[in-house]
């Protein structure tokens, strides 16, 4: 597989993604945080129409109800209507008490979910950095900084040293487990996404870098795979019955990048999706590569899959 260094990404400036850089309020996502936004604004969609009743409805301080906000709409699990804050559809199928997959995030399968719709479409930049890319192994932190920087200026204006370098922290914190026995409190309760077990922090030569966990990935189980193809498929090519492993892997925000799949995984996983299928197959296309195709609809039918 060719590599692209993150100093040559093509499609940064002009993809609508990589917009974001700051409004987490130095908060990762907590354990429980989502669930009880989509509590509190399924019940009350005004909650924050004053600082003073969002941190009455959700038991938070100022700050952490400002990041609470910040992560449900990256998630895409909100949106604001008129003034209101609403929960998606996605987050309807996700965290409704009655009929959800999933209401107290439980199970890998929605982390994976909710990975894909923040790298894809939450518009942070160091995540469009890191998952949609860069084919590195490896990219060190005060490299990925300046990066973040770089592309900051390109498609918003400069952004400062220290914004920057918040920005690219919180994607550590969002994924790499904490480092230190005593972490300071907020660190060591740790986000859920750790779990996946996407990255970690290492130090050669006393250098702080991100190393990329590629490979087969066996908490990505069918539904939450059928899930993130229904979305690239959709968005991609939604008239085509195929699609390459090629485009797969190596597509600008492709589901190889962004779950850090190599080409052995996602046959693995591939091959686990269409046993389950009655209209997916995973064919040779005779030049030494393959393709996924389908018998019918394959929107239906992986939209079908992933609920």
């Amino acid at each position: 597989m060719n590599t692209t260094t993150i100093d040559e990404v093509a499609g940064w400036t002009t993809r609508p993604g990589a917009r974001v850089f700051s409004g987490h309020e130095s908060f990762a996502c907590r354990y429980g945080w989502l669930p009880k936004l989509h509590e509190a604004i399924t019940a009350d969609p005004t909650i924050f129409s004053s600082d003073e009743r969002a941190i009455l409805a959700l038991g938070l301080g100022r700050n952490m109800v400002k990041s609470i906000r910040f992560w449900g709409e990256a998630f895409g699990l909100t949106h604001g209507v008129n003034g209101e804050v609403r929960p998606t559809e996605f987050a309807r199928q996700l965290l409704d008490q009655d009929g959800g997959l999933d209401r107290y995030l439980e199970t890998s399968g929605s982390l994976w979910r909710l990975h894909w719709m923040l790298a894809t479409h939450g518009g942070l930049g160091a995540w469009a950095a890191v998952f949609l890319d860069l084919h590195d192994p490896e990219v060190g932190r005060d490299r990925l900084v300046t990066a973040v920087r770089a592309r900051a200026a390109q498609v918003r204006g400069p952004i400062t040293l220290q914004t920057a370098s918040t920005h690219v922290d919180m994607l550590i914190r969002t994924y790499a487990p904490a480092q230190e026995p005593d972490a300071v409190a907020e660190d060591a309760l740790g986000s859920p996404f750790q779990e996946l077990r996407l990255l970690r922090m290492v130090s050669p030569a006393g250098i702080p870098t991100i190393r990329l966990s590629r490979g087969p990935k066996p908490s990505l189980d069918p539904a939450a795979l059928a899930f993130v193809l229904h979305d690239f498929w959709r968005g991609t090519a939604p008239g085509s019955r195929t699609l390459s492993m090629r485009s797969l892997m190596l597509s600008h925000g492709a589901p190889g990048s962004t779950l850090l799949l190599d080409e052995t995984g996602m046959h693995e996983s591939l091959d686990a999706l269409c046993l389950l299928s009655k209209r997916l197959t995973l064919r040779a296309d005779g030049a030494g590569g393959y393709d996924l195709t389908s018998s019918g609809s394959p929107i239906h039918e992986l939209q079908e899959m992933a609920w």
